[in-house]
């Protein structure tokens, strides 16, 4: 679990509606509307009503709000997807998100050009061998046009 609460608080404490809101970027109002719409959030209720969520229910918010917000899935679709794959498939959602980027991120190619000065341009690898003679066909005009541009005089 990867929480940063600004309270001290032991990581497995239970958070107050605000301390999860603060920490998952979002309204309070939202975060109960999603409790309305989706069963597997039972926070903790005390005397007044006042809710306390568990670590689970804060994972299972911060999977929820990468499907929703991030991948702008609608509730009926993510409420499918949690009735199919379950709550623990949401709970990692955000998770496999990152690794998946990372991933990515190691499978970048750079590609420094020598006039943009300290510039870098970052290009991710390409998926068939079309789209990577496509992006060389553009480097090689850009390259001829550069060439054409420093043999004028007047430049």
């Amino acid at each position: 679990m990867n929480t940063k609460f600004e309270i001290q608080k032991a990581p497995r404490a239970f958070r107050t509606i605000s301390e999860v809101a603060g920490e998952l970027n979002l309204e309070p109002y939202v975060i109960r509307f999603w409790e309305s719409q989706f069963k597997q959030i039972r926070p903790m209720r005390r005397k007044g009503g006042r809710r306390y969520y568990r670590p689970g229910d804060i994972d299972f918010l911060r999977g929820l709000k990468a499907l929703l917000h991030g991948e702008n899935l609608t509730i009926k679709k993510v409420k499918e997807t949690v009735i199919k794959k379950g709550k623990k498939f949401i709970v990692s959602w955000p998770n496999e998100k990152i690794a998946e980027l990372s991933a990515l991120e190691k499978r970048k190619i750079q590609i420094k050009l020598s006039y943009a000065g300290k510039k870098t341009l970052y290009v991710k690898t390409f998926p068939n061998e079309e789209e990577k003679l496509k992006i060389n066909t553009i480097i090689e005009s850009l390259s001829e046009l550069k060439k054409q541009m420093l043999a004028r005089t007047n430049f």
